[in-house]
């Protein structure tokens, strides 16, 4: 016994501790579980939302093959030399990095050469013009003196060997495979031209094959060695992802090797996709084979960064000597990981196209056709009509055949470098030498030197007298100009860019959902994450379990801090257990872009809060004996709650209040009693009255209730209301009112479902249907606990109590069922229940014990439930009754017999359009009364009651 006792003694003592523990418990299970995984992800973005945004770095450049790009070049694909030419292009203008988001992983289309022939003949000219400028360049060595007798054999064989056998190869090419043209080839050709390019690898397992050769070159020439991960935790991540995705495998499907082996990159295309189908987070490392494959945008920028060492912990990846673009130094990053080692995406808060700076692909190819535009108006100057020029001016104008030559010099010279583009070996070493900065420069400068001369060349016409009547002149001159504005812009977009290109169109497969966007390209998610790098700005996921480590010792700290305290100041500090962690989390978030994740966390403080609520209401229920001993005392509901909200209601005493009061009697009860006697006998009569009655007011109470009114009292079949008591209700008038037509609703659905239980009436032969009538007043009246300390009642007392009662019996009179009085019906008619209700306006009349007379109000409902017939009636009625009272506000004058004649005829007419209303008979009665008695000398409308 004394061990049960002690154990009850700890576990009083100790029940929030115990709560908290099982609490803590739970948590972890759903932690490890990821029970609310997706309440988690939509409350990150909801904080992601509210950070300050992170800016866009303003070196990186999307290059979109967006919807205006495929309407203005074709649909999609494209043949590969489009974006082979935009390569070359990128490439003048000084982009840094090119990275594909297009899978070139099949060999494509070739095309059909319809200029066979000239294609023959252009191979043969070109070539023997390579041939030639290699052994100008071979002579010039020797007149400059860089080739002597001594290194005159290895010149030599260096020219026979990289540059001839190179041009003769590449002329035997071109003409066996003349037949068709090999956009592979070319498109292959302009990735080594531009130099930085990093095509795409897919590390799942798809159907497309590759060969083995071709897949070791790929890693053994693009894969990270220089990774440390001595926990292999890279490809636990790498092997979790795959579990994620549940219908992929690891696989490694490169580029087009032809492609490939051109390019200085490769990474890998795969997303990760959290379950709810948003992309919030990217592998930044994929294991292969004992290296490490980068993701498709980190790869190049570590490359162009030269990374010299990564190491992956617990949870970052560590990299180590950066090369500083601006400066000779070296620094060290680290990235934040989750726990499955993927790095949290700082997305811009921008929509896709408000994101980063966008070049659509087609203004690239439109500058190629401006080009050749130029050309083509060099061309038709030839042809022109110089007739009208003067000889001299015409010799000079013709001079643009100099600039067509010279313009077929450059591009035999970019066909010249695209031949030396014969890919790389494993090493990562051009093949047969390749291009070098000098091949660039040269090729450059000779095309701004071009252009340089041609706008000149074209500027001067304008010092040729008659020039414009040549249209061939003009157009050449709008020509330059236009392409020369477009170059420096793009030049402007793009020069040191790290460009991105890929498919952004709407109908591309390539579009996903971010915490931002339902629908935002791939292509932006590759540039969010070196962004992300770039800028530094990463957000760090804090494993949950530390959070809750953290709420445990937080609530254990308050708990006994609070030890002390009241019971009032412990449930208000208690609910610190939600606030604080809330706001600690959202500031972690907001202000230095660390991330909780907090739903299990939010679940597990508030249970505690709601835990400690309860223990401390079982705690003080000893003190609440006075209040719970009063419940007996009260029957309405809401005289309760207000006792509880406020135990000093349950003192004795009352105060004045202006409300309604609503007072309810059966018709002709005790026929109706008689009739249950006659049936059933004294002793079961009685039984069965209690059980209809009981019933009956039961509806009738509901309604009341429904009303916002409170239950005074019953006696035998009378009900007692009252309304704007204990709680205070500005519209107590109109829902009373309500209320009274809500109880012959009851009380008609009651009759309907009941007919079969209820006694014969003798008189009808028919089922003793309980009717009653209802009376309304509002007024002053004096409402609380009235009686002792033993027994309360609240109840209401005074005048405008007693006016309900007698307005409830004036229904006998007039044969209606609601009378209010007019205080009650001009509170009720107001505001915005204006026009709700719809009442027949009747006299004045004086009651029992009441000497002041108090003009009636009939309810009839509401105008939105009645008979339109109905409605009408009642304005028929109303316009009667102001002819049945006209005078009485001047009591001393005679009423004129006329009015009653005139309210008579409205009275009537009421009666013909809705004979159910019983009331018009009364005042048709009354009018023919007073025109054959006449009203007597005073007329004031008054009605006297001589009976309750």
């Amino acid at each position: 016994m004394v061990m049960k006792n002690k154990f009850k003694e700890f576990f009083k003592t100790k029940i929030e501790l115990i709560i908290m523990a099982v609490f803590a418990l739970l948590s972890v299970v759903a932690i490890q579980t990821n029970l609310f995984q997706k309440l988690d992800y939509r409350l990150y973005d909801s904080m992601l939302k509210i950070t300050k945004g992170i800016e866009a770095h303003p070196n990186i450049v999307i290059v979109d093959v967006d919807d205006e790009s495929l309407g203005r070049v074709g649909s999609w694909p494209w043949t590969r030399d489009i974006l082979g030419n935009a390569l070359i292009r990128m490439k003048e203008f000084g982009a840094k990095q090119a990275v594909f988001d297009i899978e070139y992983i099949s060999p494509s289309s070739k095309g059909v050469n319809e200029n066979l022939s000239d294609t023959v003949n252009k191979t043969f000219i070109d070539g023997e013009q390579a041939i030639s400028s290699s052994i100008s360049e071979f002579a010039n060595g020797i007149e400059g003196g860089t080739v002597n007798a001594k290194n005159a054999q290895e010149h030599a064989e260096n020219l026979i060997s990289n540059e001839i056998d190179g041009i003769l190869y590449e002329m035997q090419k071109e003409i066996t495979s003349g037949f068709e043209l090999d956009y592979d080839d070319f498109f292959a050709r302009c990735v080594q031209f531009f130099g930085n390019t990093s095509l795409t690898v897919n590390m799942r397992h798809i159907a497309q094959k590759s060969d083995e050769s071709e897949e070791n070159y790929a890693r053994t020439r693009f894969l990270f060695n220089n990774v440390t991960d001595e926990k292999n935790l890279i490809q636990k991540g790498n092997i979790y992802s795959v579990k994620e995705e549940a219908s992929q495998e690891l696989g490694f499907t490169p580029a087009l090797h032809k492609i490939l082996s051109r390019a200085q990159g490769l990474g890998f295309t795969n997303v990760i996709v959290d379950k709810d189908g948003i992309r919030r987070r990217i592998e930044l490392l994929n294991f292969q084979n004992g290296k490490y494959v980068g993701q498709l945008s980190f790869a190049p920028l570590m490359k162009l960064l030269d990374v010299q060492s990564m190491e992956r912990t617990s949870n970052s990846i560590i990299l180590q000597g950066l090369k500083n673009p601006n400066s000779d130094s070296r620094y060290s990053v680290t990235i934040p990981l989750d726990k499955h080692g993927r790095m949290l995406i700082n997305w811009l808060h921008e929509s896709y196209v408000d994101s980063f700076r966008h070049v659509p692909s087609y203004l690239l190819y439109n500058l190629d056709l401006a080009e050749k535009l130029i050309i083509q108006n060099l061309s038709d100057i030839k042809n022109a009509d110089l007739s009208s020029l003067s000889e001299e001016d015409a010799e000079y104008i013709l001079n643009s055949m100099y600039f067509e030559d010279e313009y077929e010099k450059l591009s035999n010279s970019k066909k010249r470098l695209l031949l030396k583009c014969r890919g790389f070996d494993e090493e990562g070493k051009a093949i047969k030498g390749g291009l070098s900065e000098e091949d660039y420069e040269k090729y450059f400068s000779a095309r701004t030197e071009f252009f340089k001369n041609l706008k000149e060349f074209s500027d001067s016409f304008a010092t040729v007298p008659g020039f414009d009547q040549i249209p061939e002149l003009p157009k050449l001159s709008k020509s330059i100009e236009f392409y020369l504005r477009d170059f420096e812009t793009l030049k402007g977009s793009m020069e040191g860019a790290f460009c991105i290109i890929g498919n952004s169109a709407t109908s591309s497969t390539d579009l996903g959902v971010t915490p931002f966007s339902k629908q935002y390209a791939n292509l932006g998610l590759h540039a969010n994450v070196i962004n992300t790098i770039l800028q530094k700005k990463f957000i760090r996921e804090i494993d949950p379990l530390l959070g809750l480590l953290f709420c445990v010792v937080f609530i254990l700290l308050t708990m006994r801090i609070t030890a002390k305290f009241s019971t009032g100041k412990k449930n208000f500090t208690r609910f610190l257990y939600v606030i604080v962690p809330l706001v600690v989390f959202y500031i972690l978030m907001t202000q230095f872009n660390i991330y909780v994740p907090f739903v299990i966390l939010f679940a597990f403080s508030f249970l505690n809060y709601f835990a400690g609520i309860i223990v401390n209401f079982h705690a003080i229920n000893t003190d609440k004996k006075f209040l719970q001993s009063t419940f007996s005392a009260y029957v309405a509901p809401a005289v309760v709650d207000e006792i509880i909200k406020n135990p000093e209601t349950a003192k004795l005493g009352g105060n004045s209040k202006n409300i309604t009061a609503l007072f309810s009697d059966v018709k002709t009860f005790s026929g109706f009693t008689e009739a249950v006697n006659n049936a059933e006998g004294e002793s079961k009569g009685a039984e069965r009255l209690v059980s209809i009655l009981n019933g009956y007011l039961g509806a009738l109470s509901d309604a009341i209730m429904d009303c916002h009114g409170t239950i005074d009292k019953y006696v035998g079949d009378e009900i007692v209301s009252f309304f704007g008591a204990p709680v205070d209700d500005k519209e107590n008038a109109f829902h009373a009112c309500l209320a009274g037509i809500r109880m012959l609703q009851a009380e008609a659905k009651y009759n309907e479902e009941n007919k079969d239980k209820l006694p014969i009436n003798p008189r009808t032969g028919e089922p003793f249907y309980l009717n009653s009538r209802v009376g309304i007043n509002t007024g002053n009246m004096v409402v609380g606990n009235m009686g002792t300390k033993k027994k309360l009642n609240y109840t209401v007392m005074g005048n405008n109590v007693n006016l309900a009662s007698r307005l409830e019996g004036t229904n006998k009179v007039y044969n209606s069922w609601i009378m209010c009085s007019d205080s009650t019906w001009n509170a009720a008619d107001n505001g915005e229940n204006k026009g709700l209700l719809v009442a027949r306006k009747f006299d004045f009349v004086r009651v029992v014990n009441i000497e002041n007379p108090v003009q009636i109000h009939c309810i009839l409902g509401l105008k939105d439930e009645l008979p339109a017939k109905q409605i009408e009636a009642a304005e028929i009625f109303n316009e009667g009754i102001k002819w049945y009272l006209k005078g009485n506000d001047f009591p001393d004058t005679p009423k004129d017999p006329e009015d009653f004649k005139k309210a008579y005829q409205f009275f009537k007419n009421a009666k013909e359009c809705f004979p159910q209303d019983m009331s018009s008979d009364v005042f048709m009665k009354r009018c023919s009364y007073f025109l054959i008695y006449g009203s007597g000398e005073k007329w004031d409308g008054v009605f006297t009651m001589k009976e309750k």
